[in-house]
């Protein structure tokens, strides 16, 4: 196996206290840096900005500013592997070229800072999807910390994402939130790092009638590498992934698994801890009974497919 796409990672944003200008995406203490991956990889990573649920209003758009700086400055001395993209032909090309795609997301709606026409803005910076909330809450709604839904704000913030072509990122959104949002959405939405919640019981997972209303509408669901999200022990490795992909498989979510690793964002077990390390989830799938094209489709295709069609 030689290809494979990501839908979440933190690397961009880790240690927020740094000096401004440090690069983040080509460190080799990072769980993901452009060097570590194998060369001739096809590989394409969704680099989120995470804004925390503290940041409101300006101070938001500053933290978002400074970051989408540093992602296309980075991009720019970085040009020989590595590609920004914020289109599925830019992700052709740049894999025609021998290079690495990178698509530009955030984690959490206070980047809106409560601004309807914000979402103009991120999508002229190169944002191609938004993380609706984090833990706590937010101007479009609140994450698992609480039980409150989508604002009036949050569900005119989705129409107006649909409208612009930015992908809807429901992971971390609360189980009302998830509701509210099934209501509103015209267009297939994403969980860039959700796992099962029928396999690990952690409110960050997903439930079993929510995979199955993604899958009839045509979702995209990441598998997400956190130790605490992947086994109820909380070491989560390899075999509780396995677990996982097989309770997918069961909900016919198959053609709508990808990978959403949460580099640089969570705790991560030594089985997984290293981009050098997703070659071994191909390995390890296929040996242990899934077909060889269900894991290339998770490792690669089904989020190639699903780009192709919603990433314009």
């Amino acid at each position: 196996m030689t290809g494979w796409i990501d839908l979440h990672c933190d690397t961009l944003t880790r240690e927020r206290n740094r000096p401004a200008g440090v690069p983040t995406l080509d460190n080799p203490a990072f769980h993901l840096s452009l060097s570590k991956v194998p060369a001739g990889t096809h590989w394409i990573q969704c680099f989120a900005i995470f804004v925390p649920d503290t940041y409101r209003g300006q101070k938001a758009i500053d933290f978002f500013d400074h970051y989408s700086a540093s992602f296309h400055a980075q991009m720019e001395q970085n040009k020989d592997r590595v590609s920004a993209c914020a289109c599925f032909s830019n992700l052709e090309a740049a894999l025609a070229a021998g290079k690495f795609g990178a698509v530009l997301t955030v984690e959490g709606g206070a980047v809106l800072a409560g601004q309807l026409e914000r979402v103009e803005a991120i999508r002229s910076a190169g944002v191609r999807m938004l993380t609706l909330t984090w833990n706590g809450p937010n101007e479009l709604g609140s994450g698992h910390d609480t039980s409150a839904g989508l604002t009036a704000f949050g569900r005119e913030a989705v129409a107006e994402l649909e409208r612009q072509g930015i992908l809807v990122d429901v992971s971390h959104l609360n189980d009302k939130g998830f509701e509210d949002l099934l209501a509103v959405a015209k267009r297939p939405f994403v969980a860039s790092h959700s796992n099962a919640r029928s396999v690990c019981s952690h409110r960050r997972n997903l439930p079993d009638a929510f995979i199955q209303e993604m899958v009839r509408r045509g979702g995209l669901i990441g598998l997400n590498y956190a130790k605490s999200f992947l086994s109820n022990s909380g070491e989560g490795g390899l075999d509780d992934i396995y677990r996982h992909v097989c309770r997918f498989l069961e909900l016919g979510a198959g053609p709508y698994l990808a990978l959403g690793s949460d580099y640089d964002g969570t705790d991560i077990h030594t089985d997984l801890d290293s981009v050098e390390k997703c070659p071994e989830i191909y390995a390890y799938l296929t040996g242990h009974g899934i077909p060889a094209e269900t894991a290339e489709g998770i490792l690669f295709g089904n989020a190639w497919r699903f780009f192709q069609k919603w990433m314009v």
